[in-house]
Order: structure tokens, then C-alpha cells, then sequence
């Protein structure tokens, strides 16, 4: 069916029985829903959990623009030591001694197609600066990875770039306050999405600071967690999963024979509609991780359109079948920033606080990136701005399974929040329409071919303008 289609098909009816095969009656009882259609949204309406966790992009990049968000108009901005807003960041290079945040035109260039920048941890490290957020391009400049395209860090989008994006954006809940849980590359925070942890404290396999590390990890993952309580899960992923599926770096995960949960969940492939499948058949388990080929990645220089168009796919296949739609609750993050400039700073913990540091710096929090929480409980176009971080998921499946997220510090569980705030919003009765992507997709790839490739500003700049307008904010759920 076509996105049109399928995106504005009626979506009330009422609940299925849960499938048996799906939970363990202890969990059935704790989750059982009471009869007739819930006047408000309550955490035991929420029978599936899909995550997809996307590649590189940070939410000034996408959504600086945004209204009524966290964006180029803060005025809560941090300042640079000469009193201008952090926006004008010092630039080695330059003539005019910085560089605002810029349009990427996708009308004009291969926009789609920015390459991509260092985001290693001490050139994440180096950005941070502590806090003061004034080194982006210093430390792209020096880094080796980036040559001649570290001004790309202040490139941003806007929605005639994204449409799709915004427009889950818009019609749905975004969280203005969502950071990264490491400043780092990929496996780092990807540990952090399925574990908790990278093992700061190095007894386990660990500290995981980059993604070449190759010895195996000895610390539990939260799908172990959710296997020994009975609690169903899947990694859908294909056989070009883009070295994204952690779980294949644990040697739990590694010794399991193919006959056992672990590897059948964690580690089997499967072809690239088995997700769509089981979503339009009421089959999904529990918790669900996607992840996506790496063309589909939006992994800089692959095109956020080809993302679009498969997280498209995967929301389709949800709201094909009523009854899905309206027990499910869609997860699109992104696992870091990529090195793209983020106004924000993160909450970071106090010099000393256990298992937060390695080396003497703080593991995170880590930049802004964008996460959208799409289900009927959170369509309204809300904007939900309590820190969150990767973690952030764990606990609200820790809250539906009633399993606990293994380690997590006691300073991470604080400082960030377990998304129930970002909820509460009266179920939709219908999905709403969403852009095209086949088309969208169809134009970025003549874009990529047929325009000159991406540009930054020389000369004169002009600070970023955000549009104007005011966003609702949810009422959040406190209870079960």
C-alpha cells in the first residue's frame, strides 16, 4: 500500500487478546488491560516496544530550525568568553575568525550526500571543552579524519531537506533534550542501548571508547536480562547490518548455540520485509531493536532520504493492522552526533562519580540527537524536553517488563529521565499522513548525481533563523 494510503486508513478498534506466545502469564497479569478503550494513555496499553536507532546526525542539524523546540533561538544558549552566543564558533581557518551554522541546500547541491566527520571520543572530548562548547571546529581542524570537511560540522537542514522528518516531528512527540549517553562514536553508544554500559571500569572486556575494539565483552546486555525473566525480544537486522548489531561483540552472545534465544533473537538475519511481516500479522515480541542496511543508515554520506524511506517502511507496517498500531510504541533515535555541531550542553556528572568516567573524563552525557517517540499516545505534535538519554529506553522497559536495567550507575538513573513524562497523550484514533518518501528518495539520488557536491559559506554569514511558533508540551504518565 502506498504511504498515503496506509497512513490515512481508519485506525480504532479494539485490542486483540495479547498472543500467549508473546509474553509469560506473569508478565500478562502485570500488563493486562482492562475492558473497553482507555479514555487516557496508560504504560499497560503499551504491548510492543520498537526501537530503531538511526546513524549520525544531531538535532541542531535537523531540527535547529524547528519551531517551538530547542533550537537556533534559544535563549538559553550558552556564550562564548567574548559575550557573542555559541553559535559563533571560533574557527581556526576562517577569515573572519568563525562560522555560524549553515543551510545546507539541498535545492542547489548534493546536500544529502554531507560527508562525514570525526566523532571519535577525544575529538568529542575536545568539543565538549568541558562544557563550554567552544571547540567544534578546533578540534575537527586538527582531527586527521576530517581534512578539508570539518566546516560540515555547522550544516543544518531545514524541512523542504527533510520532510519526512519534520513531519514526524510535527504530527508527532519530539524530545528537544535527548542526548547521546557517550561523547563518542557508534559502538560506545550503542552499548549503552543495549547494555547500559561500556565498562568504565575495564573488568569486563572494557572501557569500549571506539569501534575497532575486538575483544569480547563479558557484562550482561538488557536482552540477556529480558530472556532469563521470559520476556520476548528480536534484532530484526539483515546480513548488512553495518557492524551495528552490538550484540555480536559479547562472548555470551558468541558461545550461544544456534538452537538457543540468544541466537536465534540476537544474532540470526533475516530478510529485509521480516519486520513488516510480523508487525502486519501481529507477531512482534515485546521489544523489538531494528537495524537498518547501511544505505538506509542516514550514516553520513548516506542520504537522509533513503533513511525516510525505511523508517517510512516500518511505521507503515505498523499502522496497516489497528490493532498493532494501537498497542505499539515506535523509538527512532540516533546513536550519535557524527561530530555535527549541537548547541546544547550535556548533563555530565561530578569529577569522581563511579563508573561515569574513563581516563578522567566524563563518558556523558553525550550531544543532542534527534529522537521521536511515534505512537498513538504521542500524536500531536508535542515537544518533550526532560534529558533523556539511550538509557532512557531501558527504563521504560524496565517499567513495562518489570526487568531491571543491569548496569546503570546510580547518576545516570537521575539524570535522566525513563521517557513516562514524554507520554500520556489520549490515544489518536487514526495515524496521521505523512510525507511521501518514494519520491523524496527518487530526488535525492538524482540530486547526488547531478548537482556539485555539498559547499560551505566564504565571506559573509548570517546567524540561522528559527521559525516562529510554540509547540504543546505532554502531560506524562506517572502510573501504571
Amino acid at each position: 500500500m502506498t504511504r498515503r494510503r496506509l497512513l490515512g486508513a481508519a485506525g480504532a478498534a479494539a485490542a486483540a487478546a495479547f498472543a500467549a506466545e508473546v509474553l509469560p502469564p506473569n508478565v500478562r497479569r502485570a500488563m493486562a488491560e482492562t475492558a473497553g478503550p482507555p479514555r487516557n494513555g496508560r504504560l499497560r496499553d503499551i504491548r510492543h516496544v520498537v526501537i530503531l536507532m538511526q546513524e549520525n546526525r544531531s538535532f541542531d542539524h535537523y531540527f535547529g530550525v524547528m519551531p517551538g523546540v530547542r533550537g537556533f533561538s534559544d535563549p538559553h544558549a550558552p556564550r562564548l568568553p567574548d559575550g557573542r552566543p555559541v553559535f559563533y564558533q571560533p574557527d581556526p581557518r576562517n577569515p573572519e575568525g568563525h562560522l555560524l551554522p549553515f543551510h545546507l541546500d539541498s535545492r542547489t547541491t548534493s546536500a544529502q550526500a554531507i560527508p562525514s566527520t570525526s566523532h571519535a571520543w577525544q575529538v568529542q572530548h575536545d568539543s565538549w571543552n568541558g562544557g563550554r562548547m567552544d571547540r567544534w571546529l578546533h578540534a575537527h581542524s586538527a582531527a586527521n579524519a576530517d581534512g578539508a570537511n570539518y566546516p560540515f560540522v555547522m550544516g543544518y537542514y531545514t524541512r523542504e531537506d527533510i520532510p519526512f522528518h519534520w513531519a514526524l516531528a510535527e504530527q508527532f512527540t519530539v524530545c528537544d533534550r535527548y542526548h547521546c549517553s557517550v561523547l563518542g562514536p557508534t559502538w560506545p553508544n550503542r552499548l549503552y542501548l543495549m547494555s547500559a554500559s561500556i565498562d568504565a571500569d575495564g573488568g569486563h572486556g572494557g572501557p569500549v571508547l571506539s569501534n575497532d575494539d575486538p575483544v569480547p565483552y563479558r557484562w550482561t546486555t538488557y536482552p540477556e536480562a529480558l530472556t532469563r525473566a521470559g520476556v520476548s525480544w528480536r534484532v530484526y537486522q539483515q546480513a548488512d547490518n553495518y557492524g551495528c548489531n552490538v550484540l555480536e561483540y559479547f562472548r555470551t552472545f558468541q558461545d550461544a548455540p544456534e538452537s538457543s534465544t540468544l541466537y536465534k533473537n540476537g544474532l540470526r538475519t533475516y530478510d529485509a520485509g521480516r519486520f513488516a511481516y510480523d508487525a502486519k500479522h501481529d507477531r512482534l515480541p515485546t521489544v523489538s531493536w531494528i537495524i537498518p542496511a547501511s544505505y538506509q543508515s542516514e550514516h553520513p554520506d548516506y542520504t537522509p532520504a533513503a533513511g525516510a524511506d525505511f523508517v517510512g517502511s516500518q511505521i507503515d507496517a505498523i499502522a496497516s493492522n489497528p490493532d498493532v498500531w494501537r498497542k505499539t510504541l515506535f523509538i527512532l533515535n540516533y546513536d550519535e552526533n557524527d561530530g555535527l555541531f549541537d548547541h546544547v550542553p550535556p548533563p555530565c556528572p561530578p569529577p569522581g562519580t563511579s563508573g561515569e568516567f574513563v581516563g578522567g573524563q566524563p563518558i556523558g552525557g553525550g550531544f543532542r540527537v534527534p529522537c521521536l517517540l511515534v505512537s498513538p499516545w504521542t500524536q500531536g505534535g508535542w515537544v518533550a524536553s526532560e534529558p533523556f538519554d539511550h538509557t532512557s529506553t531501558l527504563r521504560l522497559l524496565e517499567r513495562l517488563t518489570r526487568v531491571r536495567v543491569p548496569n546503570l550507575t546510580p547518576w545516570r538513573r537521575k539524570a535522566f529521565g525513563d521517557f513516562t513524562s514524554a507520554l500520556g497523550v489520549a490515544p489518536a484514533r487514526r495515524p496521521p499522513r505523512l510525507p511521501d518518501t518514494k519520491r523524496a528518495l527518487a530526488r535525492a539520488v538524482d540530486e547526488v548525481t547531478r548537482l556539485p557536491p555539498p559547499s560551505f559559506p566564504v565571506g559573509e554569514q548570517r546567524p540561522p533563523r528559527q521559525r516562529s511558533g510554540a509547540r504543546p508540551r505532554p502531560r506524562g504518565w506517572t502510573r501504571g
